[in-house]
């Protein structure tokens, strides 16, 4: 395949260290594209869109803003979410000039534990990119499919 100068800043910027303690790739060496487009896939496959996940992520998100930080919020009674702030903003590894609010969402659903960032939603309403296989934060298109039914579920 033909070396994409592009793709090699963004991965720059996606490495341990550079824009956050872990990155976001883990151990993924697959090309970003390969790895949106095998993630875009699940979700098509379960009737989904990226923008799907990311209106429930940023619903979680902006339900807890106003919560106390050890207070968590219940979604349709499934599933529970908490905020832990953090100072400051982490921009975007894509270059495209979006800053997301820092802070870590943990939601429990189903026996689930999940740590989500709100960047998530951009990421993934932007990009398409749920994190590569490995990384601290990957979102898996399969939880978060589940994630979906379960915030969206009639009561």
């Amino acid at each position: 395949m033909k070396h994409n100068p592009i793709e090699s800043e963004i991965r720059e910027r996606m490495e341990p260290g550079v824009l956050s303690r872990d990155g976001f790739l883990g151990e993924d060496n697959r090309d970003i594209a390969e790895i949106v487009a095998e993630d875009r896939a699940e979700l098509e496959a379960a009737g989904l869109t990226a923008a799907d996940v990311a209106d429930v992520i940023d619903e979680i998100h902006q339900a807890l803003e106003g919560a106390m930080e050890t207070e968590q919020v219940l979604f349709n009674g499934r599933v529970r979410a908490r905020l832990e702030e953090a100072m400051g903003g982490i921009p975007c590894p894509f270059g495209c000039g979006h800053k997301g609010h820092k802070g870590i969402l943990t939601v429990q659903f189903s026996g689930r534990t999940l740590t989500l960032t709100p960047l998530h939603a951009h990421l993934i309403r932007r990009h398409g990119f749920f994190q590569g296989r490995g990384s601290a934060f990957r979102l898996e298109p399969r939880t978060a499919i589940a994630l979906v039914r379960n915030v969206r579920a009639e009561a």
